[in-house]
């Protein structure tokens, strides 16, 4: 059998299937319905959902109620920004500076460089476990597939961060 995804769609980015496109550092909502499509002998009954975002981890709430699988939250993470900064009242001419991420940077910084990521798109995959069990048969099957949601980075996010940054007092 093929699991489906009732929000399946091919990506017009990166031509893949995917089971949605998000904006980084946007709140969203999403409900996916999980199916089995049913056979001339047989129709399923999906019994158990399990699934886990592959990679670094999101604020975000994952709900199972078989057979949708719920998420909210937003997407963050991925990209690889790098900011470069010194102690308030430092320069570079004073101090070595210090590359850190967006996770990774503390509050009340002089900052002077940000070689921002500049990718459109990032894929972040769930890896998807579900059991059903067939109708007639009561035969139970296990399969694991890959849920995808392709996140879009409009660069609103770091200058967002910016705006909001706790800058030294340099």
């Amino acid at each position: 059998m093929t699991i489906e995804f009732s929000t399946t769609t091919t990506s017009s980015y990166s031509g893949n299937e995917i089971q949605g496109t998000f904006v980084r550092n946007e709140s969203f909502t999403q409900s996916v319905t999980v199916s089995v499509p049913e056979t001339e002998e047989e129709t399923f009954t999906i019994t158990d959902i399990q699934i886990e975002l592959l990679g670094d981890e999101e604020p975000i709430s994952i709900t199972v109620s078989e057979p949708t699988i719920n998420f909210n939250g937003t997407y963050l993470s991925g990209w690889d920004d790098v900011f470069t900064y010194v102690p308030p009242g430092e320069s570079n001419k004073t101090t070595t500076p210090t590359d850190a991420t967006i996770d990774e940077l503390p509050e009340g910084q002089d900052l002077f460089n940000l070689d921002q990521d500049q990718k459109h798109f990032i894929p972040r995959d769930y890896d998807v476990t579900v059991t059903y069990v067939g109708d007639t048969t009561q035969t139970e099957t296990t399969e694991n597939v890959t849920l995808t949601h392709e996140v879009f980075n409009d660069l609103e996010a770091i200058r967002s961060f910016m705006a909001n940054y706790d800058y030294g007092e340099g």
